[in-house]
């Protein structure tokens, strides 16, 4: 029999959500209640640029972890906050790539690198256009500055031979000062000489060859590298700046429902998904998006290591992050669709029916009171042997009162009972205060907080319990290519 593949992913449980009304019917589902000592559930790691995951034993909890964006396909894990090494895949032909470059600017005794992201195929032309604009405010802020005088052009850049040619505007020559002097020649020198192909820098001004540098009399005879300048103006550590994080009223307006506009998703509580200058993990980070905001896509796409990895609009020009952590939009969403797929669902749960058709190709992510587990493949899973330790609402995740159980008893028998009473109800995007207390904003993980989704209540009518047997099934749904896939499973019970 198919093994059951989890992988756990962190989790801080909170969310929101909005209504519709609809009751279902089922029968009673047989369970083989033969269980099987816990094995080890073990997942490569790879990754991440956002869900977080951790090789763990059988115990359904987890460690916390931190988004980033790996790129898994659909039968591997969500990265882990380690990125991996992966292959350096190319952004398609139509685009040109965005390229990011240090350039240097002055503290007090040193030359300071700090980096540029720019689109284009000329990275030093950009470095130097960079180094022309100036710091910005917050490194202004932060002490630094630069010498290089204001209304400065480049007016030409060639490199041949390991020599950089640049020509800039006679501006470039104005101003005095010994070190004022030095220092813009270094930052021009140190931002041109961090590419492999520049060995040396020749300055010209307004296209004239330069033998001797301003009124301070500074001999430029010939090409110079930064080991002319390096024992006077040693490089220093890199500027310490933060990336932005971007929630909604950050971003430009976008109009949920259009094909162009995808929701952040699976990514916990207090963390964030992040935006890079190019696909891959191996490209700078730009900034990085809170769970559950809505972006722009551009259209472009890249494959990264059996992922997919999107270009989107963000505050500071065009970026990518990876797709497993965005899915699609609807307004309104379909509820017919997603009420349906829920009956259809208890139904394959009743009947031992293979049910992966239904499911999201990022898995099922389980969240039953304790941090939600990724079922990578769902493919014989009713009728697997296999016993895990769930999460109890009543219990510590190491009570020894916490018996193993199937998939099937622990979830499917559970989510049948609860579609199958006749006062079940069926709401779409609106969550329940439970008869316990849990606030609305709690019932669901962050992870799964994105996604739209369907709640099954039960209210709960034994009179020996006083009502007190209600249950509640949150479905969650990914929107992939237009259709709606399963996604999420989320249980709340009343607990003593």
């Amino acid at each position: 029999m198919t093994r059951l593949l989890i992988v756990l992913t962190s989790l801080t449980l909170i969310l929101a959500g909005c209504g519709l009304g609809q009751t279902g019917s089922a029968g009673p589902i047989t369970v083989d209640s033969a269980a099987t000592p816990p094995p080890t559930m073990q997942d490569s790691v790879s990754g991440t640029d956002a869900t977080g995951v951790a090789p763990t034993t059988t115990t359904a909890t987890t460690t916390t972890t931190r988004d980033d964006t790996g790129a898994p396909s659909t039968s591997a894990a969500p990265p882990t906050t380690t990125p991996a090494s992966e292959p350096d895949e190319t952004p398609p032909d139509t685009t040109d790539p965005t390229i990011t470059v240090e350039v240097f600017f002055l503290s007090d005794t040193e030359a300071i690198p700090v980096t540029r992201t720019y689109t284009g195929r000329e990275p030093a032309t950009a470095a130097m256009q960079a180094l022309l604009a100036g710091p910005s405010s917050e490194e202004a802020s932060s002490g630094l500055n630069s010498a290089v005088p204001p209304g400065t052009l480049l007016l030409g850049l060639s490199i041949s031979g390991g020599v950089a040619d640049v020509d800039l505007s006679g501006e470039f020559e104005s101003g005095g000062g010994s070190f004022n002097i030095l220092g813009r020649l270094v930052q021009v020198v140190y931002t041109l000489t961090q590419f492999p192909t520049v060995d040396e820098v020749r300055f010209l001004l307004d296209g004239k060859p330069v033998d001797s540098f301003s009124g301070e009399g500074v001999v430029l005879d010939g090409p110079v590298g930064r080991n002319d300048y390096l024992s006077a103006v040693p490089i220093g550590d890199g500027h310490e700046t933060t990336t932005p994080v971007w929630g909604q009223d950050d971003l430009p307006a976008v109009t949920i429902g259009t094909s162009d506009v995808y929701r952040v998703v699976l990514v916990v509580d207090g963390d964030s998904l992040n935006v890079r200058s190019g696909a891959g993990t191996e490209n700078p980070v730009m900034g990085s998006l809170l769970p559950g905001t809505a972006i722009r896509v551009t259209g472009n796409t890249a494959p990264v290591d059996g992922g997919t990895w999107l270009e989107v609009e963000s505050p500071l020009g065009p970026g990518w992050v990876n797709g497993f952590y965005l899915t699609g939009t609807a307004d309104p969403v379909d509820g017919a669709a997603m009420g349906s797929m829920v009956n259809e669902l208890g139904q394959r749960f009743q009947s031992g029916s293979e049910f992966d058709d239904l499911i999201s190709e990022k898995g099922l992510f389980v969240a039953h009171h304790a941090t939600p587990i990724r079922v990578r493949s769902v493919e014989g899973l009713l009728t697997d042997p296999t016993t895990y330790r769930w999460g109890s609402n009543a219990l510590e995740e190491d009570s020894p009162e916490i018996q193993p159980e199937t998939f099937s008893e622990a979830v499917a028998a559970t989510f049948v009972s609860t579609t199958l009473d006749d006062d079940t109800q069926i709401l779409i995007d609106e969550a329940i205060e439970g008869p316990n207390g849990r606030p609305v904003d709690y019932a669901i993980p962050t992870e799964l907080g994105g996604f739209p989704f369907v709640t099954v209540h039960d209210a709960g009518d034994d009179a020996a319990y006083g009502g007190l047997d209600w249950m509640t099934w949150y479905v969650s749904f990914s929107i992939e290519d237009g259709r709606y896939r399963i996604v999420g499973l989320t249980i709340d019970e009343w607990a003593p």
